[in-house]
């Protein structure tokens, strides 16, 4: 049908049903009472009004987000909740910008002041940080000790996020990975450090970052504790990812492989959390997301559009 087909006289009694459903939010049953029609030919006539031409709809899609892949990600792998973002590059800096932008929306959104807000480390949580203009009165919890520059570790990051919601942060001034357990055991045995151990299980909110090992693109993987003949055996154990202390192979399982050293969040506490967002993006964490989702560590995910495309190309 087109306007064409129609005559006038029932070209203004459309556009007139129209106006009064969709602009002025009349229902279908006070169009009939003052038309004296039934319902159903309203109805009708809403749907001629729709295929003759009369009314067109244009949705717009947010700007920067890719509403398709963030709606498949979203089915293909069970998440709660997910964001992918176009991005101008693929170039570092302008991805972590980016997702740091959005995963910052994202808390910001979902985010209560009866919530409790744990975070990790990492580049682009630290760009989120520094973007963050608003958040409800959380308290703010360092999931896992200082792994790399100052600029990025959990620390910084938790001062940041914690200036802006005006709550308390529980920081870790320690390692995220020690040189043996007895040192990890001794940093975990003090007065600030415990304290903070004991809001994790208070968490229930958590951004972390997706670090990968193959290829190396990890605070944790370029962390000086660790030896070239340690993270070589680690890599050749199959480690692909890892979240905060957590590494995961490339099949999903989490591994055991550097028993005792870290002063971190462990797999049970991290599953306890009833939404943990993994935040990543970029040609290098593609198999390390895959690998994290798989592990079924996080529930929610931010990305960019392009690594997106990568996964649903991916059996999950």
């Amino acid at each position: 049908m087109s306007k064409s087909t129609v005559g006038p006289e029932r070209l203004v009694r459309l556009a007139y049903i129209a106006r009064r459903h969709y602009l002025e939010g009349r229902t279908r049953i006070e169009i009939a009472e003052e038309l004296g029609m039934s319902r159903i030919k309203v109805g009708r006539m809403l749907d001629d009004a729709i295929a003759s031409g009369i009314v067109t709809f244009n949705i717009a899609a947010p700007d920067g987000l890719d509403v398709e892949r963030s709606l498949a990600l979203q089915r293909k792998y069970g998440l709660k909740h997910s964001v992918v973002v176009h991005t101008p590059t693929e170039a570092s800096e302008t991805i972590q910008r980016e997702l740091g932008r959005a995963a910052g929306d994202l808390l910001a959104e979902i985010a209560t002041a009866e919530d409790v807000i744990g975070m990790t480390a990492g580049r682009t949580l630290s760009s989120m940080s520094q973007q963050l203009r608003e958040l409800p009165a959380s308290e703010v919890v360092q999931l896992a000790g200082i792994a790399g520059p100052v600029q990025a570790t959990g620390v910084e990051v938790i001062r940041r996020v914690s200036s802006v919601s005006g709550g308390r942060a529980w920081t870790i001034y320690a390692p995220i990975i020690t040189s043996d357990a007895a040192a990890a055991e001794a940093i975990t045995r003090q007065h600030e450090v415990r304290q903070t151990y004991a809001q994790f299980a208070r968490v229930s909110i958590a951004l972390v970052a997706i670090g990968s090992w193959a290829p190396p693109d990890s605070q944790l993987y370029d962390n000086p504790a660790l030896s070239s003949s340690e993270r070589r055996a680690v890599l050749d154990a199959g480690a692909a990812a890892d979240i905060g202390a957590i590494l995961i192979d490339r099949s999903g399982k989490v591994m055991d492989v550097l028993p005792g050293r870290s002063v971190a969040i462990d797999e049970p506490g991290l599953r306890r959390i009833p939404e943990v967002i993994g935040v990543a993006g970029g040609t290098n964490k593609t198999k390390a997301v895959a690998s994290a989702l798989a592990s079924g560590l996080i529930s929610s995910l931010v990305t960019d559009s392009a690594l997106a495309g990568r996964l649903l190309e991916e059996n999950p």
